[in-house]
């Protein structure tokens, strides 16, 4: 009886210490947000954080691995006692926590960019979680990032009609055509004597005996008679006055 009970009380302090040591097995860390999508070109924040599960965490010691992601920055987020400062060129990492933890604890935040239309995440390699003594935990959940191109809305250009453009051509102004003044000599007109209408005894004489030859004989003749009646008349009207004038007087 006393060796069975011996043995029931090792089974049952074996199953407690198996139990305890389980539980303190799970402890991991996670990074933060999961799961979300992005798109090329955003820059984010992502946190890594400590899940003790319960036991006393007392330092964390992993690696950091971006991928298709670049790091920009990586910055701690409490009081720790840093054995390995994390990088983006060098992101190893061994922090110690002060007086141990029991609750979750966010170690640092990373910043990264998203470069290219691809699935990306952020993930810890060669995790340990030490609590009093021993470790208690060497896994770690991945945050997972959807990477979207960058949507280019397509612009649809309305089709326009084409309406053909009249030419105008430029109105040419017509040349006024002005009539050329031809100016003719001014032909200097002959001063004409005037016709006279009244014919002399001669001119009727002369006309009249024009086809016969005897025009010059007959003008002389005319020429020597009138000049002597024109004498006797003047001499008769000398006569004449001097006749009255004695009769007057008488």
């Amino acid at each position: 009886m006393k060796t069975k009970i011996i043995l029931s009380g090792i089974v049952l302090l074996s199953a407690i210490s198996f139990y305890g040591i389980a539980n303190a097995a799970s402890a991991s860390l996670y990074v933060y947000p999961t799961n979300v999508v992005k798109t090329v070109g955003d820059v984010f924040d992502a946190s890594v954080v400590v899940n003790p599960s319960g036991s006393n965490a007392c330092a964390v010691e992993g690696t950091l691995v971006f991928n298709n992601l670049t790091c920009q920055d990586i910055t701690m987020t409490g009081d720790f006692v840093v054995q390995s400062l994390p990088t983006c060129s060098n992101p190893h990492f061994l922090v110690g926590i002060p007086n141990c933890t029991l609750s979750e604890k966010a170690l640092f935040t990373v910043k990264v960019k998203a470069e290219t239309a691809i699935n990306a995440n952020i993930s810890v390699s060669d995790i340990e979680i030490i609590g009093e003594g021993m470790s208690i935990g060497s896994t770690a959940v991945s945050g997972i990032y959807t990477i979207n191109p960058v949507y280019v809305p397509k612009i649809v250009q309305p089709i326009q009609e084409v309406i053909p453009q009249k030419v105008e051509e430029p109105i040419q102004q017509a040349e006024e055509l002005v009539p050329e003044v031809i100016e003719e000599p001014i032909q200097q007109t002959e001063e004409l004597e005037p016709e006279r209408t009244h014919m002399t005894a001669q001119e009727i004489a002369n006309s009249m005996l024009k086809d016969s030859g005897e025009a010059s004989l007959v003008g002389d003749g005319l020429n020597n008679g009138y000049i002597w009646v024109v004498l006797i008349i003047i001499i008769l009207g000398i006569v004449y006055y001097f006749i009255r004038k004695q009769k007057k007087y008488k």
